[in-house]
């Protein structure tokens, strides 16, 4: 070999060999970068819920929203499809509404929402506005939607808002439209 040819050898490995390095640098700092989206669910701790009657309802239908906000300016998680496991209770846990829920759209694959600071997602509790009070909850039970096995949570209910027939259904998780 000649020493032109070694001499473009080795600056074709020093090359590569710093790339790589920056390559890798970069990797790393996307990875831990704050804003980025994350796939680990979230839980109870991460996410604080609430739900409140939604004015903007459609003809037919009573909504109430279910709201989910960042505990801390650091949270960045997953969630993602419906919540599960929704149950609506009186006087603590001491009785319990016959209503049964069910997702709206059964069987579509919403996308992730990830939550972070600044950036709350929601779904909503539908009911048929023309059915009778059936049941007066103070709490809803429910697991976050974060994929099969969501974290069990409780809500408080708001107060004299009255559950309406014997069905509801809950919408995916979207994020908030406007944050």
């Amino acid at each position: 070999m000649n020493t032109t040819t070694k001499r473009i050898t080795v600056a074709a490995i020093t090359g590569s060999v710093a790339l790589g390095g920056l390559l890798l640098a970069g990797g790393t700092a996307n990875a831990t970068t704050p804003g980025m989206p994350s796939n680990t669910p979230c839980t109870p701790s991460d996410v604080n819920v609430s739900v409140a009657p939604d004015p903007t309802h459609s003809a037919g239908q009573e909504a109430f929203v279910i709201t989910y906000t960042a505990t801390s300016p650091t949270t960045n998680c997953e969630l993602v499809g419906t919540p599960t496991n929704v149950s609506f209770v009186a006087g603590g846990q001491g009785s319990s509404s016959n209503t049964t829920v069910t997702p709206d759209a059964p069987g579509s694959a919403p996308a992730p929402v990830n939550l972070r600071d600044g950036q709350p997602a929601q779904s909503y509790i539908l009911q048929s506005a023309d059915a009778a009070p059936t049941f007066s909850p103070d709490a809803l039970n429910m697991s976050l939607p974060t994929g099969p096995d969501g974290y069990s949570t409780t809500v408080a209910w708001p107060a004299n808002a009255p559950l309406k027939g014997t069905t509801a259904e809950v919408t995916a998780v979207a994020p908030v439209q406007g944050s």
